[in-house]
């Protein structure tokens, strides 16, 4: 679907015009209707010779109403321009075409209205006039169609003309991320708060719950009801001129310039990489040159905020050029890669220029960063995959979240993802490369280890547990074993000396179920964690067993409660042949284990009945 929109000069017949094809008074006012002026948007809708059911937008366009007339300009798709055969080409006329070609209009048509005001020669002279106003402009290919809307001479044309326009404009993509400028504000009595705009990236429904993102913050709703063209629908897709009756937001509601959106599905910026355009003279009639000192207001969608400029390339713009630059934003507001914005000049009260978003979360940015210039000067032209693989081979890593906002991609189909992050090819490669040098060095620093604590290992690479456990199952040269991770290749190895420190010391402790206390071995702390890594050492309390003793102690005990029931601590002692310092930790280790379980001063049998090798217990 489709949204044509007015455009011209005051008193050019704008309105008439629509109500003539429509039968629908656009203009809503009383002193609208009094002064015979349109001072607020217009909204219409009307039915095309091919069976298509378009919305209509009508703006102003005297001088003073041009805020209003961008915020119903940043909906369209399609121009209905209009130039009164009896005055011809006006400033508003011209500013109006500077808005529309900042805004990449390039499907409408002009209508050359009052034509039973002047003569053929006078209708002749202003569509040539008109022609070369439009020449090198995005509507220099728009058809001038002589109409009158008193006689209804040309009507039919027009509607023919604007009907092709329709079929030839590219329709509205639905990428999964609705999003609604408010134009329009209103409360119907006994059903609440009801919403207007140019519904664009993806569809609405009935019952869903939505956020109204404002300048005071974020509010939750729920969609009661959905109209199009005063029709109630159950749900709606991009391209089409929608109210929406909301329930559940506060006193102070919405209003022009917030936006409602899906929940979680924007963020809201104050930073912007653009592509900036400065219009030339030929189109303004005024030379302009753009530097970042002076007061501008920035217009998208229906909202209006003040914003600051650093332009990347120079400190100025000059008519006609174009140049990469970051905006800072007044007011945060939840923008799209994409999004066309109109500036104007606040001090001399004329539209210089605009652009286009090619990053909406972007970093902070310098001047003369030629790779962040190429950056935000290719992505416009992306789609949304290609968007995200030029983003990802710029920054290596990206936020998922951030990377799916940024390019407009539904999904991750560029990349690596590891948790909640995107990796390039090169990045990915740089992980892994990472994780080979960490482990490498803990290897060779610690060779009586098995591997790195796992904790360790993430706190390094600055992962969270669930991006690590991405990574290792995406490592085919690395093996975790419980807590530890290690290389494929890396073996414990024990030199003669250590070898036979490892026979002295198992041997002492597997003499009997009351060794040495930890702290009176003679071994180093090295050996123990080399032992305790691989199993051959269980910590219990402040001694260690060997991993056959604990084995041993879970089959005897295990044995001697199904044979007798329950036992207390001191069977327990007297059956291992320790003594009681030893039998309470070790009680209650096997209840940890669960080979046991305590009730009352006793040990039943616990809930399991095999039990691994346990290398690492306190």
């Amino acid at each position: 679907m489709h949204v044509i929109g007015t455009a011209g000069h005051v008193d050019h017949g704008k309105s008439t015009l629509v109500e003539r094809l429509t039968g629908i008074d656009p203009d809503r006012f009383a002193e609208e209707k009094r002064r015979g002026l349109t001072i607020d948007l217009g909204f219409a809708w009307l039915q095309l010779p091919s069976g298509r059911e378009i919305g209509l937008v009508d703006v102003p366009g005297h001088e003073r109403f041009i805020k209003n007339m961008l915020a119903g300009a940043g909906g369209i798709s399609v121009c209905l321009f209009v130039v009164a055969a009896n005055e011809g080409w006006k400033p508003q006329s011209a500013e109006h075409l500077a808005i529309l070609d900042i805004l990449g209009i390039s499907h409408g048509v002009v209508a050359l209205t009052k034509v039973d005001t002047v003569d053929p020669e006078d209708i002749e002279r202003v569509t040539a006039e008109v022609q070369a106003r439009l020449f090198g402009t995005t509507l220099s290919r728009a058809p001038v169609v002589p109409v009158s809307a008193v006689t209804g001479a040309g009507l039919d044309r027009l509607l023919e003309e604007l009907d092709n326009a329709v079929a030839a404009a590219p329709p509205s993509p639905n990428l999964g991320r609705p999003r609604l400028w408010v134009d329009r504000v209103f409360t119907i009595s006994g059903a609440g708060t009801v919403v207007t705009g140019t519904l664009t990236g993806g569809e609405l429904a009935n019952g869903q719950e939505v956020e109204v993102f404002t300048r005071d913050g974020t509010q939750r709703a729920r969609i009661r009801k959905i109209q199009s063209h005063k029709k109630e629908v159950a749900s709606i897709g991009p391209g089409n001129r929608v109210a929406l009756n909301l329930v559940g937001l506060d006193r102070r509601g919405a209003e022009r310039g917030d936006e409602v959106v899906l929940p979680g599905a924007w963020k809201p910026t104050a930073q912007v990489d653009v592509v900036l355009r400065v219009l030339s003279a030929d189109i303004t009639g005024v030379e302009h040159e753009l530097k970042e000192k002076g007061s501008h207001l920035l217009y998208v969608g229906s909202a209006e905020t003040p914003v600051r400029f650093r332009l990347l390339e120079s400190g100025r713009l000059g008519p006609g050029e174009v140049g990469a630059a970051q905006l800072h934003l007044r007011d945060p507001l939840l923008l799209a890669r994409g999004d066309r914005f109109v500036l104007r000049d606040a001090g001399r009260i004329l539209t210089f220029g605009g652009g286009v978003v090619a990053d909406p979360l972007p970093s902070r940015a310098r001047r003369g960063d030629g790779d962040r210039i190429t950056l935000i000067e290719r992505l416009p032209a992306q789609d949304p995959d290609g968007a995200l693989r030029l983003i990802l081979n710029a920054e290596g890593r990206v936020g998922v979240t951030d990377a799916l906002m940024r390019s407009g991609a539904s999904e991750t189909r560029e990349g690596t993802r590891i948790g909640q992050e995107l990796f390039s090819p090169g990045a990915f490669f740089d992980v892994m490369e990472q994780v080979s040098d960490i482990l490498n060095r803990n290897h060779r620093e610690h060779p009586l280890e098995s591997g790195l604590a796992k904790e360790a290992l993430r706190a390094e690479l600055g992962m969270t547990l669930e991006g690590l456990d991405d990574m290792l199952a995406k490592n085919p040269s690395t093996i975790e074993e419980g807590a530890l991770i290690r290389l494929k290749d890396h073996r414990v190895e024990l030199s003669h000396e250590q070898a036979q420190a490892r026979a002295a010391l198992m041997s002492r402790i597997e003499e009997s179920f009351s060794p040495p206390l930890a702290k009176d071995l003679d071994a180093s702390d090295e050996l123990i964690r080399s032992l305790v890594q691989s199993g051959d050492l269980v910590r219990i309390g402040d001694f260690y067993l060997s991993g056959t003793q604990t084995a041993e102690a879970v089959t005897r005990v295990r044995a001697r409660i199904e044979e007798g029931g329950p036992q207390t601590v001191a069977e327990i002692r007297d059956l291992l042949g320790t003594t009681r310092k030893y039998a309470v930790p070790l009680c209650e280790w096997l209840d940890s284990m669960g080979a046991t379980r305590r009730q009352g001063d006793k040990r039943a049998l616990g809930p399991r009945s095999s039990f691994p090798v346990q290398k690492t217990l306190e």
